[in-house]
């Protein structure tokens, strides 16, 4: 019976032991499937590191590249307002010349008209103090005769050159 008990005592103290190491093994499965968690999280983590990694080098890329587009449509623009300056002072530069023509020519015409009415003047005197003339001309005669295209007419006007001094 001593033995009996002692083999029962024995026999308990083994079953305890084998549920405190079944305990155990569950604790270190349970551990073990953790740390391959984590250490698939670490992977996965890893994977979408690099991942990442990927998308801020294109994202980069795409920056760079960006960059150079706007700096070459910002020198585009520079040189647009450039030609637009030159264009300007040109344009202003020939506003000028035109006003100046136009100065000139209205001065020119003027004197035009002067000439016009000085040559009216002498041949109405040659035609009333002579009468070299089978017939006497009328103003209008004169006027249209000097006055209008002088090209088609039979005598064109001598050309007259104003020096501005």
């Amino acid at each position: 019976e001593v033995q009996v008990d002692e083999l029962q005592r024995l026999l308990a103290g083994m079953e305890k032991e084998h549920r405190s190491l079944l305990l155990k093994m569950k604790e270190g499965e349970a551990e073990l499937a953790r740390l391959r968690s984590v250490e698939g999280d670490k992977l996965a983590e890893q994977d979408r590191s690099a991942q990442l990694e990927k998308e801020v080098a294109t994202l980069r890329e795409k920056i760079h590249h960006l960059d150079d587009m706007l700096k070459s449509q910002q020198r585009k623009v520079r040189q647009m307002i450039e030609q637009l300056q030159n264009s300007k002072t040109v344009i202003q530069a020939k506003d000028a010349v035109i006003q100046e023509l136009k100065e000139r020519v209205a001065y020119l015409e003027a004197e035009n008209l002067e000439m016009h009415d000085r040559i009216e003047h002498l041949i109405e005197k040659q035609v009333s103090r002579g009468g070299h003339s089978s017939r006497a001309r009328s103003k209008s005669e004169y006027v249209s005769r000097y006055a209008g295209n002088t090209l088609t007419g039979p005598k064109p006007l001598p050309l007259i050159r104003v020096v501005e001094t």
